[in-house]
Formats: structure tokens, C-alpha cells, sequence
């Protein structure tokens, strides 16, 4: 049983960009379960492309499943030790189609989520696709790349500079699919009136800054506006990955309103 004190409004855009010959990015909505999820495979022979979507399809539908077999009220800490769950079941339905088939293996892909809930709001990521909030005129990362070159800026390894590019920045220390086991990483913020949350596959962050990013988001008018404006501004910066962004907007159910800002 879920409590739903807020609505949204909201908007996914899926690009393929400007170089690649398919698209490995999926994202979905469960409107019913307040539940969103974005995954970014990887992998060739188009093995990114069916991991990104098997995960995305088996996240939800465990999602779904859980929340139609509760007849209980639930805590926002059950809720998230079944993201846990659900996301490790993700991982090993994922590794098992990689080993099953040869042109799969070693194939992977990223995955976030979001679980609205009463007035919070449950993150799951694996990898490096994102997840910001825009509170405030004030855009802040709500997960960590689970990166190599993440993992040595933490070490104090490697300093990130414009003079100083990584040459495997691509590589991650977590993905779904590519190992038996995977960590993933939960939090629980709480959710305000106004908020906006962006879900992001690489494509976007590696060619827009977050500063961009927040400029487009302030001065467009609608999730639709503010997503198209993104994705035109990573091809504008080159665009070679696929593109997408799921932008999600908090309104509260007493205010009459559709407008973004």
C-alpha cells in the first residue's frame, strides 16, 4: 500500500545521438507505484541494448508485484530493503541471460531508480547514469558515479582538470549484469513541493555541466522544455552517446497547477 501525498509532472526523451547505431538507453515510468527507472547497457552486438531493457523490465515488474501482494501500510525502510532486493535480483537475472547466450556475455548496464513515497523519496543507482535534484535554483548530484576515475578523485588519485582528461573514464567499478554479485547504493531524501529530479545516462553529463544543466532547467517552463533543451545542448557539445533524460517535477495534489517553475 502506497501513500501518495504529492502528484508530478513529468517527461522521459530518449535520443540516439549523433554517432551511435543503436540505442542501449531505456527508461520507464509505473504510474501507479510512483516508481522510475532509467539504465544505460553496454556491451556489443546490441547485448547493451537487451540489457538495459531486460533490467528495466525486470526492476519494474518486481515493483509492481510487491506493491500489489501488500495489504499492509509500508515504512519507507521496507520499501528500501526491497529496492535493495530487487535490484540484486535485477543483477542476477541479467548475469544469467549474459552466461545462457555467448554473444551476451559480458554484458552490462546502468541502472537508477525512484521510489516516491509519502513525502520522501527512495534512490537506487548502480553505475554511472545520475540522479539530480533542482531545489531552490540549486542543482545538487544525488548519487555518485561508480567510476574508475570517480574512485580515484575519492582516493585523491587523480585531480580533475580541464588540462588533465581521463583517458578510461568510461569504466566502471559497478554495473549490473557484469558480475554475479552487485552493491548497489540506496538513500532516502525527503521530497518538497516545487522539487525537480533529473535521471540522466552519461550522454548527457559528459557533455553538459552541471552548471549548463541547471541554467537550461531554470529557464524552461515545462519537464517537456527542460528535457528537449538537454538533449539538444549534448548533441550541440558533440553527442556521440545515446541520450537520455527523465525529468520529474513535484506538485502538491491541492495545487491546481501544470507549470514547471
Amino acid at each position: 500500500m502506497l501513500i501518495k501525498p504529492y502528484q508530478f509532472s513529468y517527461f522521459g526523451l530518449s535520443d540516439i545521438g549523433l554517432s551511435r547505431q543503436n540505442n542501449e538507453d531505456v527508461w520507464s515510468h509505473k504510474k501507479e507505484s510512483s516508481f522510475f527507472a532509467l539504465a544505460d547497457g553496454m556491451g556489443g552486438h546490441k547485448a547493451g541494448e537487451i540489457a538495459a531493457k531486460e533490467a528495466i523490465t525486470f526492476i519494474c515488474a518486481s515493483i509492481e508485484e510487491m506493491l500489489a501482494s501488500s495489504k499492509v501500510r509500508l515504512k519507507t525502510e521496507d520499501l528500501q530493503s526491497y529496492l535493495k532486493i530487487f535490484i540484486e535480483n535485477t543483477n542476477s537475472w541479467v548475469y544469467h541471460l549474459s552466461k545462457q547466450n555467448k554473444q551476451l556475455h559480458g554484458m552490462g548496464t546502468t541502472l537508477c531508480t525512484l521510489l516516491f513515497y509519502e513525502k520522501e523519496l527512495i534512490l537506487g543507482h548502480v553505475g554511472d547514469s545520475r540522479i539530480y535534484r533542482f531545489r531552490e535554483n540549486l542543482l545538487t548530484q544525488l548519487t555518485k558515479d561508480h567510476s574508475l576515475k570517480n574512485e580515484l578523485i575519492s582516493q585523491g588519485r587523480f585531480i580533475d582538470t580541464p588540462k588533465t582528461p581521463f583517458l578510461h573514464k568510461n569504466v566502471l567499478t559497478r554495473a549490473i549484469g557484469s558480475h554475479r554479485d552487485v552493491t548497489p547504493e540506496l538513500s532516502v531524501v525527503p521530497v518538497k513541493p516545487s522539487d525537480i529530479y533529473l535521471m540522466c545516462s552519461d550522454g548527457l553529463s559528459d557533455y553538459v555541466t552541471d552548471e549548463r544543466i541547471s541554467f537550461l532547467i531554470k529557464k524552461s517552463t515545462t519537464p517537456e522544455n527542460a528535457s528537449e533543451a538537454l538533449v539538444n545542448e549534448a548533441k550541440k557539445c558533440g553527442g556521440k552517446d545515446n541520450i537520455t533524460v527523465v525529468m520529474v517535477k513535484v506538485d502538491e495534489y491541492s495545487k491546481e497547477t501544470n507549470i514547471f517553475r
